[in-house]
């Protein structure tokens, strides 16, 4: 985003442009209106935390209006560079309306960032004073913050940093928690073929659902850490951010294997949505895309595809590499993990969202469309490059039968999976890529744009 400094006369400017709208739609409907800007200090008002924390504070009224039943008659957004704005004209009584929002503004980790006006129908704008409130806090020091604005006790240098670093924490934290989330969602549809599931353990004899338990709730502040890297390395070229992600990637791995008792349950996980955590760090949330996010990853993964030609072969991909030429999650996470992005994601949102499938049914079944297209290495490593053909058209049958019958899904996946399990096979990479897809699902709801 490209940094344009705002003069006094802009400033002023738009802030008159701002109550010629009100006054326009306030003759227009005759009702409270809500005006919702953020306390962004200095010259510069569009940077990405700044947009993120106005897009967040954009969902969090509007939850609200849902939650409360609240009717918006009209809404604007105004995009400038003086900073992003909404104005609402809302049919609701205005001092209860005004209440509502302080609740907002106190509880919400970013609140203190949010100015919500309420203007009533008299054109007068109410105060928190005039429901017997406190001034709000100073966004640095905690005291009242209209005394430490006054005094200047504070440089726009330390206040803006704290501004930025607020949104960033909040931003790490929304991504760890759907990070661990879309861990112990994976695990935890059934059946799946092969895998680890609640039903069993699947082509696996050193772990069970518990031992997944245990490394994805160890692996959330891997997850949080990351994020804020991203953030921090935000003016870093993608293709040079690899290396900065590899040392905590690497910490990452040995906390799985302390919580397992040395079993590797997400190593291909800790990879790849440590590389998307650190995209969303820099991007911001609620100001981006899912495509955008899995095309920015695809440009730091691609760093990783040299690993493979590393005549010192350690890993399961490496070798089938080696051997068949396969590379297996490297690649796809090259490419932006287009099986997420084509595949998992959309048909996980017509199914759940469209179609009524439950988040496990639906789970099971991108699944087996993912098994259906994927070159999984780990089967490859397991079999030969002939069983996962015969794998892939088997999982396509039972994708295709029970799209139109839903109560052979069930049936027909167990089956599989009581095969699978008989001759040691364990579709892992199309594990990691639903993995993957429940996490982007997830960040469907803070993306905004």
């Amino acid at each position: 985003m490209n940094i344009i400094h705002i003069s006094l006369e802009q400033m002023l400017a738009a802030r008159e442009e701002r109550v010629i709208r009100q006054n326009k739609l306030s003759e227009k409907f005759s009702l409270p209106l809500l005006s919702f800007t953020l306390n962004i200090i200095g010259d510069v008002k569009r940077f990405t935390e700044a947009d993120s924390c106005f897009y967040e504070g954009k969902n969090a009224i509007e939850a609200l209006f849902k939650r409360k039943k609240i009717t918006v008659v009209e809404k604007e957004l105004i995009n400038e560079n003086t900073g992003l704005e909404l104005l609402y004209a809302i049919q609701a009584d205005a001092t209860q309306l005004k209440s509502l929002l302080t609740e907002l503004e106190d509880r919400h980790p970013l609140g203190r960032l949010f100015d919500m006006d309420v203007i009533n129908v008299d054109g007068n704008k109410l105060s928190r004073v005039d429901l017997g409130l406190s001034e709000r806090s100073c966004l640095v020091c905690g005291n009242i913050g209209a005394g430490c604005a006054r005094s200047r006790a504070h440089s726009v240098e330390e206040v803006l940093v704290r501004t930025k670093t607020m949104i960033n924490e909040h931003n790490a934290e929304i991504a760890s928690k759907q990070a661990m989330r879309a861990l112990l969602y994976e695990v935890s549809i059934s059946p799946k073929p092969g895998l680890v599931d609640r039903h069993n353990s699947g082509a696996h004899t050193d772990m069970d659902f518990f031992t997944f338990i245990d490394a994805a709730t160890e692996l959330g502040s891997y997850f949080r850490d990351i994020t804020k890297i991203g953030a921090a390395t935000r003016t870093t070229p993608l293709a040079e951010l690899l290396p900065l992600l590899r040392a905590r990637g690497i910490q990452a791995d040995e906390e799985m294997f302390a919580a397992t008792g040395g079993v590797n349950t997400h190593k291909g996980l800790i990879f790849s949505l440590g590389i998307i955590c650190a995209v969303i760090g820099r991007r911001g949330l609620f100001c981006t895309t899912t495509d955008d996010i899995l095309a920015d990853a695809g440009q730091v993964a691609a760093q990783a595809l040299g690993d493979l030609k590393n005549t010192n072969v350690q890993t399961h991909g490496e070798l089938v590499f080696a051997k068949h030429g396969m590379a297996g999650v490297r690649a796809e996470a090259a490419k932006g993990f287009p099986s997420v992005r084509d595949i998992g994601l959309p048909l996980l949102v017509y199914l759940c969202e469209e179609h009524g499938f439950s988040i496990n049914d639906g789970g099971v079944m991108v699944l087996l469309k993912l098994m259906s297209k994927v070159a999984d290495t780990n089967i490859v490593s397991r079999s030969s490059p002939e069983k996962l053909a015969e794998i892939q058209k088997r999982a396509n049958d039972i994708f295709k039968s029970s799209i139109v019958n839903r109560d052979e899904l069930i049936k027909q996946a167990t089956q599989l999976d009581e095969e699978l399990i008989k001759e040691n096979i364990s579709p892992g990479g199309c594990a990691d890529l639903l993995a993957i897809t429940y996490f982007m699902y997830f960040i469907l709801e803070f993306t905004e744009l």
